[in-house]
């Protein structure tokens, strides 16, 4: 572990400025999620062009995905996409959803994209909304979209006198095989206009219920732990505040498939989330919950679980302004403040026999948390939660504890669950994969492999452990490192014999995408320094692989 850190606290420099290019495309992000003419702006603004298909951005070279464990390699799996959003497979075929569109994509286990969609479904698209959630039976197959009420898809406008009214919705659909058909209504919810909180994340537990989340749609109400007082505005409803009636917002819903689709009220207090998985080995559900500005979080969510939104977000401990602006440090809040929320935010009052909890992770910087999944048998990690984000395109993993309904943190930076600071200074140790192209939307485990959709991007990329062999590593190999790392042969002859072992296959290297010989063909000397432990033992196999990764994605190094 201590080679491993050496050769992460040498990549910091590469890994943040990584980061920095995705974190540019959020914001102008929130502005286009929607039709062709804001694709190509969103496009353009990053010097990037619109790919073939006018779906998505072509990115380019320069965003190429990367594993930090060299035990597993990634690949692009599917592409030519329009904003993938989530995912899931019937058998060995995968079904995506296109957001905007509409349409339920179907793809081969090979990757290839089947010829015609096989469900095309009318919605409202942009920001939040669109063709948001699926949860697959063998037989069934569960959706939650924005039904546009026009029986068109349309674009959501910034107000009712431009945009065409909607409802989110929760539909069962039979699965012969070939298409999906007979919709059965579920459940309706308000779709508020205004880029408000859809949620739509949808799972499926282990006796064949069906979990998915609507977020608060803007309302300020008892599922908001606002009881007193409460305000729902609905678009094309009313503009004015109103006590009735109640909107079921902010909530996570059970639906039991094995009792007519009876749907039970399971969770509350969510201001919106993109994911939600249920653990194979306890059978508990977690879900990823979005700040304002301040603490996302990771919850297990129980039985009559209050998350806690508007009255806390993170763990009560931590003062938050977006809860309470009151709290201290805020500037102009110092009067009209009855009372101040001071390094601390108070649990919300018990409402129906939901209980809060602490979230059992937070990210006091918001990073955007989007899918959560947890691994099948055959992957590995079992022990691990991966949560991914859209900031920073990032994969992160989780080591649960003994039980399984927490974590269980080496690093003194995270025992106490609440990830501070800036992307330089998170621990490396929370690192699976990053650098996604257009950011992470969703996270999908089949046979072994993880399957993740990189969203502006239009791609499937699949990661999976590599086949180990028995082949050691010539002492010669070592000689070399060893030899170069101090003078006695020049960089060429060093650079023959990575060569040599790769095309050998006596390490195996993960398959990335490799650029084409960069400019500056110059081996930076961090890595000349890891050359020089990994000959005399200071740093492992697998930390100096993550080196020799950096040379060949960025050209380097040629093979």
């Amino acid at each position: 572990m201590r080679g491993l850190l050496k050769v992460i606290n040498k990549l910091n420099g590469v890994i943040i400025f990584l980061f920095v290019i995705v974190t540019v495309s959020f914001f102008p992000f929130l502005v286009v999620y929607g039709d062709l003419e804001y694709t190509e702006y969103f496009c353009r603004l990053h010097g990037w062009d619109v790919s073939e298909t006018d779906k998505s951005c072509s990115i380019g070279e320069r965003l190429t995905p990367f594993v930090t464990d060299s035990n597993y390699t990634i690949e692009k799996f599917a592409s030519g996409l329009e904003f993938p959003v989530s995912m899931d497979f019937v058998g060995d075929d995968m079904l995506v959803l296109e957001k905007h569109s509409g349409k339920v994509i179907r793809i081969s286990n090979d990757g290839v994209l089947y010829d015609e969609p096989i469900l095309d479904v009318s919605v409202r698209y942009n920001y939040y909304s669109g063709l948001l959630g699926i949860a697959t039976l063998s037989d069934r197959v569960f959706l939650y979209y924005t039904e546009s009420i026009s029986g068109e898809d349309a674009r959501e406008g910034s107000g009712v006198e431009n945009s065409v009214d909607a409802k989110n919705r929760v539909y069962q659909y039979d699965w012969n095989g070939e298409k999906l058909s007979n919709p059965v209504l579920i459940k309706e919810f308000i779709a508020q206009l205004a880029n408000n909180h859809h949620g739509g994340a949808m799972t499926k537990g282990l006796d064949n219920e069906i979990y998915f989340v609507i977020g608060d749609e803007g309302q300020s109400g008892v599922f908001e732990n606002r009881a007193e007082n409460p305000c729902y505005k609905v678009s094309f409803v009313n503009d004015e505040c109103t006590d009735e009636p109640v909107y079921e917002t902010s909530s996570i819903f059970k639906i039991d498939t094995e009792r007519g689709n009876s749907i039970e009220l399971f969770a509350m207090g969510i201001r919106n989330s993109f994911g939600l998985d249920v653990d194979p080995v306890t059978g508990y559900l977690w879900d990823t919950e979005n700040g304002e500005h301040y603490f996302d979080e990771i919850n297990l969510v129980k039985h009559r679980f209050n998350s806690g939104w508007n009255s806390v977000m993170g763990p009560t401990d931590r003062e938050n302004p977006d809860t309470h602006p009151c709290a201290g440090g805020i500037i102009g809040n110092e009067t009209n403040c009855p009372v101040e929320y001071r390094g601390f935010q108070p649990i919300p009052p018990t409402f129906e026999n939901f209980v809060y909890s602490d979230p059992e992770f937070s990210f006091h910087q918001t990073v955007g948390p989007t899918a959560i999944a947890f691994p099948d048998d055959s992957f590995g990690y079992s022990d691990m939660l991966f949560v991914s984000d859209y900031h920073y395109a990032t994969i992160y993993k989780f080591p649960l504890n003994s039980d399984r309904t927490g974590f269980n943190f080496s690093n003194p930076e995270l025992v106490d669950l609440v990830l501070d600071g800036d992307v330089d200074m998170q621990p490396r140790e929370l690192f699976f994969a990053y650098n996604f192209p257009g950011g992470i939307s969703a996270i999908t485990f089949h046979d072994g492999v993880m399957y993740v959709a990189a969203l502006m991007d239009g791609t499937i990329y699949k990661i999976y452990p590599i086949q180990t062999t028995d082949t050691s590593i010539p002492d010669w190999i070592k000689t070399n490192a060893e030899w170069w790392a101090t003078g006695q042969i020049d960089e060429n002859s060093y650079v023959l014999g990575l060569q040599w072992l790769i095309s050998n296959g006596i390490i195996q290297m993960p398959v990335t995408e490799q650029l084409t010989q960069s400019e500056i063909s110059i081996i930076p000397d961090w890595i000349k320094t890891n050359a020089g432990w990994w000959a005399t033992g200071q740093i492992d196999e697998n930390s100096y692989v993550l080196g020799l990764q950096w040379l060949i994605s960025n050209g380097i190094i040629v093979v």
